[in-house]
């Protein structure tokens, strides 16, 4: 009990970091709602990979594109009022509260202007989280539900080492320990599922499993890459929009060359039961994204993924109650997995905000436009 209770007080608690983690419990949630309808579609034939990934983005982009425009809309009147007042007509921008101290990153060297908000580097963005989507979405064609949402844990030790080199945050050994449980959990069933061959789980699990993996690492990246630029200081609607944008314009590439031929078959495929779950599967995931970004200004890529991995809850709830269960013995493995999974959760939230070590307070965002939208605009001088 010393050594938990000395665990638990080694950081102090950050209501910001923690709530972060709280948020991404909804996350989980709708994350497991999309992958239960991913796999009633894959088990009606009605899977499409490209184009089910192609839905989310044109949702995304219909909705953040024209709002993010509005914003910029807005800003630009405001400052258009700004310059029409008194003396010379330019207002100086108000500076930081005391308390707020330099946006600090490491990130960018000192004397240089580099920075992730360029078109290139959003559309290296989308173009990453597209494949992170397609090759989700084509793993529920070979592996179970369970699976694929237990193997998301692999997200979390990817997450931690892209988060040291980009970001350069610095994890301690509870946040070590705590994605090595979790990476236990997913070694743990990866070996049950190429020893049992699956079962109901999909016709070839091992290569689900490893386009799950490979799925973790794309997701990592681009929340890593997401955590990037809002720490530079872009706003939900400016890195959704881009997200959106540009990823409808590549998954629609990827539609026209990979499947356009499919969709017909899909389409006969599903029928009406199978549409609503395509609707459910990018409402689900819509709703998703529009939370990751905060999730990621309050607490950070690595913790996101790791609050992530609850998911399996829902999982195992949606296996019993549409799919065909488990036998006695891929329960227990999945059990002993989620056991893993679930403490190295509680290893890693406890061990505190990797970006405020040390007692350095790191973790610090420029003041968006949409926040200050309800605040009185300064007096012109």
């Amino acid at each position: 009990m010393d050594a938990i209770k000395r665990l638990f007080e080694a950081q102090p608690v950050d209501s910001r970091w923690v709530s972060g983690l709280a948020l991404a419990q909804g996350c989980a949630f709708l994350t497991a709602v999309s992958a239960t309808a991913s796999t009633a579609l894959a088990n009606r034939g009605a899977s499409a990979p490209a184009w089910q990934s192609f839905f989310i983005y044109v949702l995304l982009g219909g909705f953040y594109v024209p709002y993010h425009a509005r914003q910029k809309s807005r800003e630009s009147e405001a400052d258009e009022r700004g310059a029409g007042g008194h003396g010379t007509g330019f207002t100086e921008p108000a500076p930081p509260p005391p308390s707020s101290p330099p946006l600090s990153t490491g990130l960018t060297p000192q004397g240089t202007s580099s920075s992730s908000r360029t078109p290139a580097r959003y559309a290296l963005l989308a173009f990453i989280d597209t494949q992170a989507n397609y090759w989700i979405v084509k793993a529920f064609r070979y592996t179970s539900l369970t699976s694929v949402t237990l193997l998301d844990c692999a997200a979390v030790p990817f997450s931690m080492g892209l988060s040291i080199a980009i970001l350069g945050s610095s994890y301690s050994r509870a946040h070590i320990a705590g994605g090595a449980l979790s990476f236990c959990g997913l070694a743990l069933l990866v070996v049950t599922d190429t020893k049992s061959g699956g079962g109901s789980g999909g016709s070839n699990p091992p290569l689900g499993d490893f386009m799950v993996i490979v799925a973790a690492a794309l997701y990592a990246s681009s929340n890593v890459l997401q955590e990037r630029a809002l720490l530079e200081g872009a706003s939900t609607s400016e890195v959704l929009a881009a997200i959106g944008g540009m990823g409808a314009v590549i998954s629609g590439i990827q539609c026209a060359v990979f499947e356009l031929k499919d969709l017909s078959k899909v389409g006969r495929a599903a029928g009406a039961e199978g549409f609503l779950e395509m609707a459910a599967f990018a409402g689900s995931l819509f709703a998703m994204y529009s939370l990751v970004p905060e999730v990621l200004r309050r607490s950070g890529s690595a913790a996101f993924n790791v609050g992530m991995l609850s998911s399996d809850l829902w999982a195992v709830l949606a296996r019993v109650v549409f799919f065909a269960g488990f036998t006695a013995a891929s329960f227990l493995s999945f059990a002993a997995s989620f056991v893993l999974v679930a403490f190295g959760t509680v290893v890693f939230a406890s061990a505190g905000d990797p970006l405020r070590l040390g007692g350095e307070r790191r973790r610090e965002y420029e003041v968006l436009d949409e926040d200050l939208e309800d605040r009185p605009a300064p007096p012109p001088l």
